[in-house]
């Protein structure tokens, strides 16, 4: 959705997609078809604008292609577990030595460092964790998850703004900060 925004704006985009199977998105219906090509709709819709990549980012050839786009790119977003870009050399320290201007925004469910890093996070569990629930619903009732993927969408928006600000700061600077947008950080500040 961050990246959907940015090349809504006008940012050229290039997805990075798993050889062979791609976007899960990809397979998820409804389907749309024109003649022979069948494509998922929401995958459409979450990737308009964009250029799509197959690259394999474990072999070193997709790491070496890997960054030989980010010398010539302004940003990357990632959103893997917390540190499996950096296991595999492509963290914002590997990435800023080819490029230091390079703005490099990473989402993830509860941030890249502290106790809760590498817990696995979903919409729900987030929006309990936040406290989002509790002010939500029935005050004489159990805690309601509101009734759309709250964390999911906003997540991204914030992490959309963080970008546009680092990339001011890069204009300033030179150099390309490393916005560390989480789902928990985003819902707790609302």
């Amino acid at each position: 959705y961050c990246s959907m925004l940015l090349a809504d704006a006008g940012a050229e985009v290039i997805k990075v997609e798993r050889p062979g199977s791609g976007d899960p998105r990809r397979s998820i219906p409804p389907f749309a078809q024109k003649g022979d090509i069948k494509k998922a709709g929401g995958f459409m819709a979450y990737n308009r604008n964009k250029k799509s990549l197959s690259l394999n980012i474990r072999s070193n050839s997709g790491q070496k292609i890997f960054l030989d786009l980010v010398k010539i790119a302004d940003v990357v977003v990632e959103n893997l577990s917390p540190g499996a870009m950096r296991r595999l050399g492509l963290g914002y320290e590997d990435v800023a030595s080819v490029n230091p201007g390079i703005v490099y925004a990473s989402i993830s469910g509860y941030g890249q460092t502290g106790p809760h890093a590498h817990r696995k996070a979903h919409d729900p569990e987030i929006q309990g964790m936040s406290g989002i629930m509790y002010i939500n619903g029935d005050s004489e009732g159990p805690p309601m998850r509101i009734g759309f993927y709250i964390a999911d969408l906003v997540t991204p928006l914030f992490t959309c703004y963080s970008i546009l600000a680092a990339l001011r700061e890069k204009e300033r600077t030179g150099k390309g900060p490393h916005p560390d947008v989480s789902m928990m950080d985003t819902l707790t500040s609302f």
